[in-house]
């Protein structure tokens, strides 16, 4: 019997707003003929062992890093793996060139977790754009408001870096503020772009004016235009770093709900600090353990814009549903 190892870290969390007939991902991997094993409590920041894969066939995988150096020692009878799925839309922790030369197949789920990042995105530029943070910390204490005023939203220049199903997804969100929509990206969706329309809306004695479709800028233009950018790339690496910080206004919101690794902590935590940037929002820990946050207008997140009760649905039944069809057919449209 072949056996499936589950790393995923939300796996198995219990639903908060969904029924239970829509854990569909625990079903499929429970219906198939298989053993399963799930270790959804293990650090994902402690890379893959060869040891750990003993007897294991398929894995719904965290972000622990599957490496060159492991894929060299699989492929006995003792360590027959055969999938690797990413338990979300990244894939960047699995080297895929590697995995592929030991015969092994990569897969992700994805479009599965793309609105409720999209949502998470929305919610870190408002909270950023208020100075959430300061305020809570001052208030929480009895102090009153101190520090500049928040941020107008509605009609500014959103700048958007990844136009994948993420970033479309928060163009659509943001729609109802009237904004005007710049994008950026190594592949245009020129199509897209054409037939995003406009859904501002007056009402309440407040005009607010109807978006323009998406227009694709120069990646300088659109950080030096921008009043709001939020960075959801496709590449692995950084794209902000100080130089990037320099060409951005001064009143301008940063907010990063991808990867950490995309801006330079240390750039951005002194421009911030400085006053040469409004605000940076991270979904993920604060690396930089000797700059403290406090009273600074820096929001983060433990890397949470996917974990909704639709995002765990999406991706418990796309990733399961990629090893049952490996499992019938030797294959998987979800294949990288």
């Amino acid at each position: 019997m072949k056996k499936v190892l589950v790393t995923a870290t939300s796996f198995l969390d219990e639903l908060q707003t969904h029924p239970a007939d829509e854990e569909t991902g625990l079903r499929i991997l429970e219906e198939l003929d298989v053993e399963l094993e799930y270790r959804c409590d293990r650090d994902p920041s402690v890379p893959m062992t060869v040891k750990e894969l003993t007897g294991v066939s398929f894995v719904i995988a965290d972000l622990e890093r599957y490496d060159a150096e492991l894929f060299s020692g699989i492929g006995s009878p003792a360590t027959p793996l055969e999938l690797v799925v990413r338990y979300g839309v990244g894939y960047e922790s699995v080297d895929v060139e590697a995995a592929r030369a030991a015969g092994v197949a990569v897969a992700n789920t994805p479009g599965a977790n793309s609105l409720p990042t999209a949502e998470w995105a929305l919610a870190t530029l408002l909270a950023i754009a208020g100075r959430r943070m300061p305020h809570h910390e001052r208030a929480a204490t009895g102090l009153g408001k101190s520090g500049p005023s928040r941020l107008d939203v509605s009609g500014r220049i959103l700048g958007i870096i990844g136009t994948g199903r993420v970033g479309k997804a928060l163009v659509g969100l943001m729609m109802g503020f009237g904004m005007t929509v710049l994008a950026y990206d190594p592949f245009p969706d020129y199509q897209w772009a054409k037939t995003t329309s406009g859904m501002g809306r007056s009402g309440a004695g407040l005009s607010i004016p109807t978006v323009a479709p998406v227009s694709y800028v120069p990646f300088e233009r659109l950080l030096r235009e921008s009043d709001f950018i939020s960075l959801h790339p496709s590449a692995p690496g950084q794209i902000i770093g100080a130089d990037e910080l320099r060409l951005m206004k001064r009143t301008a919101v940063l907010v990063n709900c991808a990867r950490r690794r995309h801006v330079d902590s240390r750039a951005v935590y002194d421009a911030v600090r400085t006053g040469a940037l409004f605000g940076y929002g991270l979904d993920d820990p604060w690396p930089e353990a000797d700059l403290p946050l406090s009273g600074l207008n820096i929001v983060v997140s433990p890397h949470v814009g996917s974990d909704t009760d639709t995002g765990k649905v999406n991706m418990r039944r796309q990733s399961a549903s990629a090893v049952a069809e490996f499992i019938r057919t030797g294959t998987t449209a979800a294949i990288l």
